[in-house]
């Protein structure tokens, strides 16, 4: 791999060094247009929010909200820099999980469309105030996600009311003044599956049919979160969205019809599917050992791209002018952590130091993961437009970790 859309890599490394993060604008864009297209084909009432903790680069979130994308926030920071992106309040969801107190007076009064993670939650919220409009996220008992560690629902999964406490929840918030209602889940992240999605589409409304049926409640929308997988692996089927969004939007439809809701708006909440493939993670060799086994190693590790060393995610790799994949490396950072490998005895071509390495699909949750271990500052990023290419955060320094100590003010 030479170029990121048309701008050679090398001119990159040239200006900005290594390692740093690189992220194509129009991958972005088609991206978006692509789901998008396919699920307001199929239910027009569709929404698509964009999943900031994927990747809160002020300057990306700016790129989707002019592309009439919404925003799904998990913290108050989050929210602030959807604001400075240029969300308005209508467009921002507010997806959070033990909240507490101080998170929800962030956003408590701000007529957001807030996704409440448990019933607590919701007794946290009325001391500081009764809103409008309340949705609660639910656990149905099961998920799946493309790797374990990214499986958000089930007995073992830390998120959402339990389904079989759905009922409570939403009478306490009607009993307490909440007259608008939306219902949430999501179950699951990176699946491949278009029949998964239509299975919890499915379930959700059942359980959402249940519930507001017996409390007179009609939902203004359903948030089915996200979950929309990429490859990670050469040979790896993409997500068919077509097929995803009519199979989602024929059972929804008929669940809708079922239980008397309408026409509420479908809400998605991506941000793999957005954003991974636009990025790129840009490394150079700076030594090969001889080991017990081979060992190639970076001028990046965990601290930058902590997906492998968490879960056991994979990334695809490509070096610069070699395409000749003749030997079996491991490939390791330089942090002082044995788990600091990003991938073992897998095919490389014959490196040297000095080689650029670049780890595809890392737009999504890489420089948001990333971290100053071992006191190294984080890189910069980078944003490629046709055969342009500009920086969009600059690297840290270590004058800026000084600052948030007070003697060193």
């Amino acid at each position: 791999m030479q170029k990121i859309s048309s701008v050679d890599i090398k001119d990159i490394v040239n200006e900005y060094g290594t390692p740093c993060y690189v992220y194509d604008k129009a991958k972005f864009q088609n991206n978006y247009k692509k789901l998008n297209d396919a699920f307001t084909s199929h239910y027009e009432n569709t929404k698509i929010h964009f999943s900031v903790k994927a990747n809160s680069n002020i300057n990306v979130l700016k790129i989707f909200n002019e592309i009439g994308c919404g925003a799904d926030c998990s913290s108050p920071y989050e929210y602030y820099y959807a604001k400075k992106a240029g969300f308005t309040k209508d467009r921002i969801l507010y997806t959070g999980n033990y909240e507490s107190p101080e998170d929800l007076k962030a956003v408590a009064n701000e007529g957001l469309m807030l996704n409440l993670d448990d019933i607590t939650s919701f007794e946290r919220l009325k001391k500081i105030n009764v809103p409008e409009l309340v949705s609660f996220r639910i656990n149905p008992g099961y998920g799946r996600g493309g790797f374990e560690g990214i499986t958000t629902a089930g007995t073992e999964a830390k998120f959402g009311v339990p389904y079989e406490k759905a009922f409570d929840a939403y009478k306490l918030a009607k009993d307490a003044g909440v007259r608008r209602f939306g219902i949430h889940m999501m179950t699951g992240s990176n699946n491949l599956e278009p029949y998964f999605f239509a299975e919890i589409v499915d379930k959700l409304m059942m359980i959402a049919g249940d519930i507001f049926n017996e409390l007179d409640i009609v939902p203004e929308y359903v948030d089915i979160g996200g979950g929309f997988g990429i490859p990670y692996y050469d040979g790896e089927e993409e997500l068919n969205v077509e097929a995803t969004a009519e199979k989602v939007a024929k059972v929804f439809v008929e669940n809708c019809d079922k239980y008397g809701f309408g026409r509420p708006k479908l809400i998605l909440e991506p941000g793999r599917y957005l954003a991974g493939n636009a990025g790129y993670l840009v490394t150079s060799v700076t030594a090969i050992k001889e080991s017990y086994k081979k060992f190639v190693g970076l001028d990046a590790g965990m601290n930058f791209l902590l997906r492998p060393a968490l879960y056991g995610a994979f990334h695809r790799v490509r070096v610069y002018g070699k395409d000749d994949y003749v030997e079996k490396v491991s490939l390791c950072g330089q942090i002082c952590e044995n788990s600091d490998i990003f991938a073992k005895n897998i095919l490389m071509p014959k490196v040297e130091e000095g080689d650029i390495v670049t780890f595809l699909d890392a737009g999504a949750y890489g420089y948001v993961m990333a971290s100053n271990y071992n006191n190294r500052m984080r890189p910069p990023e980078v944003l490629v437009e046709d055969d342009n290419f500009k920086l969009i955060r600059r690297k840290e320094t270590v004058e800026d970790i000084l600052r948030t100590y007070p003697e060193m003010d």
